[in-house]
């Protein structure tokens, strides 16, 4: 059994349904992908590919009136690494899984009542079944050897920033710990207050976030009363580093920081405005000669 005698197979057993034989005008296929992602310590591996199928066109019309998407995507779940491997072939028509393979259970399983033909029509098919059933090796393990050096071995170190924002002294303020660009996603985030670890109560954080380039990024916020002499730490530990780093803030230094920035701007007006009305006054001597 090919790929290809699969797809005839469930084409036959398309053709049961009204909706499969009225879409027989244009079809589109595109290049099959393969996407990595993880799912909180569970790899999860996704191939698919999607074709884009046109409902016949009204005579007098140039485009199609409407179009349907049929999707057929692979996914192959790790549970500590190959000893427990779980393939998922999902068949999506019109933005719903209709009917999917489980190799936890060997056969097709119908979602909606849109499969339960086509469910029903492929289970019949020992030969295919056999083919489907060899596919959690030959696709799940296979991926699985291919991708593991690069997941394991890959390390990019996070970029930590400490970043205040102020409401009141007599309030409760907002400290966030923006870590950055850091592979893989295992990560520990700890806030320090004058070497002290912080309530957790008081501690929040962001879901990761995947970035697009294989890295992910989090936020984690410390909500305190700000107050002169404290030392406010946050804490990072990822397995790109040897060991836990640590960016420290303080409140004075900000303050500083703001009111350096006030003073260097009240100067700069003091200067200028000298130069700005000496200027005027020669360009008006010079429009008066």
């Amino acid at each position: 059994m090919t790929p290809s005698g699969f797809r005839s197979q469930l084409a036959l057993c398309g053709q049961r349904r009204r909706s499969f034989r009225e879409l027989k005008r244009e079809s589109v296929f595109s290049q099959d992908v393969m996407t990595p992602a993880l799912n909180f310590g569970v790899g999860v591996v996704s191939m698919g590919f999607v074709v884009l199928v046109f409902l016949p066109e009204v005579e007098s019309a140039r485009q199609p009136r409407e179009h349907f998407i049929f999707q057929e995507k692979h996914e192959c779940h790790y549970h500590n690494g190959t000893q427990r491997v779980r393939y998922l072939d999902r068949y999506i028509y019109g933005r719903q899984e209709t009917f999917h393979f489980d190799s936890d259970r060997g056969q097709f399983v119908a979602v909606t009542p849109l499969g339960e033909i086509d469910a029903a029509c492929l289970n019949k098919q020992k030969e295919l079944l056999e083919y489907k059933r060899r596919e959690v090796d030959t696709i799940c393990r296979f991926s699985y050897a291919e991708v593991e050096g690069f997941l394991k071995e890959r390390k990019v170190q996070p970029k930590v920033k400490i970043t205040p924002t102020f409401s009141s002294p007599s309030l409760h303020n907002l400290l966030i710990c923006n870590v950055a660009g850091f592979w893989p996603l295992a990560i520990k985030i700890t806030w320090f207050r004058n070497g002290k670890e912080e309530d957790e109560a008081r501690v929040f954080h962001t879901d990761l976030t995947r970035n697009g380039d294989w890295t992910f990024q989090i936020q984690v916020m410390l909500e305190t009363q700000l107050e002169h002499g404290d030392i406010y730490t946050c804490q990072v530990e990822h397995a790109s580093f040897p060991e836990p780093v640590t960016v420290q803030w303080e409140p004075d230094s900000s303050r500083s920081k703001m009111w350096t920035g006030v003073a260097g701007f009240v100067l700069g007006l003091v200067f200028l405005a000298p130069g700005l009305t000496l200027y005027m006054k020669t360009k008006k001597e010079a429009l008066m000669s």
